[in-house]
């Protein structure tokens, strides 16, 4: 629900749902970045910092932190993307300097999604037809790819700091989940922002429910969008 508010722009709500969901689950990190990233939504920027450096500095159980091992890359993006645009209007004295450093990209792509024990895979094609998948997480124009995330609710982040011209394919391949699917399909949420922390950012927000015919969806993978840069 907080995925679909988000796309709709319905920020309040999303904030209201965020905030339910991080009551219920508040042992896991992901539920206080998408609580954060939707106070942002709202407006309320030193809030959102705090609780995404919630997400660094917490105690987790250690099969927690074995799951969700790497989340750190995508938070610490956001955190000085926030920092970037609202420096003026926050109090940085809890945060530790050493991760606040300028991090603009050309292209930013996060799929998120909301079942537990999941494994939903990120691919990044870029004009020169090279793949930024798992097994192959750098590409030859600096794409790079965050950790693959094989259990958990992600999420898993491309990077491209110096993009080249051309078409950019943006798809998810489903790859498998552990648990009774009783709740429906599993839904996921892509972010992709076109100069990320620049000043000049531009965002996209596509939510859709996997289909199982396209479990395991082999070379093809199910596709987000295509944009060209």
């Amino acid at each position: 629900m907080a995925y679909k508010l988000k796309q709709a722009e319905a920020y309040e709500k999303e904030l209201f749902v965020t905030q339910k969901v991080l009551e219920w689950r508040p042992f896991d990190p992901q539920s206080y970045r998408d609580y954060a990233l939707a106070l942002e939504d709202n407006g309320q920027y030193q809030l959102a910092l705090d609780n995404l450096y919630k997400v660094l500095t917490q105690s987790y159980t250690r099969e927690l932190a074995d799951r969700d091992d790497g989340i750190e890359e995508t938070v610490i993006m956001e955190i000085n993307e926030l920092i970037s645009k609202y420096r003026n209007k926050l109090d940085l004295k809890q945060i530790n300097p050493k991760i606040i450093t300028d991090l603009p990209v050309n292209i930013r792509v996060v799929i998120n999604w909301n079942k537990d024990d999941t494994d939903i895979d990120l691919w990044v094609t870029d004009p020169n037809n090279e793949r930024c998948y798992y097994s192959h997480p750098e590409t030859e124009i600096g794409g790079r790819l965050s950790n693959d995330f094989t259990r958990g609710f992600g999420p898993e982040q491309f990077l491209l700091k110096k993009a080249i011209k051309g078409k950019y394919k943006i798809q998810t391949n489903f790859f498998g989940e552990r648990q009774v699917g009783i709740a429906g399909p599993t839904a996921i949420m892509a972010e992709v922002y076109i100069n990320y922390a620049t000043g000049r950012q531009e965002r996209k927000i596509v939510v859709f429910q996997n289909q199982k015919e396209n479990e395991r969806g082999g070379d093809n993978g199910i596709l987000i969008g295509e944009f060209e840069f």
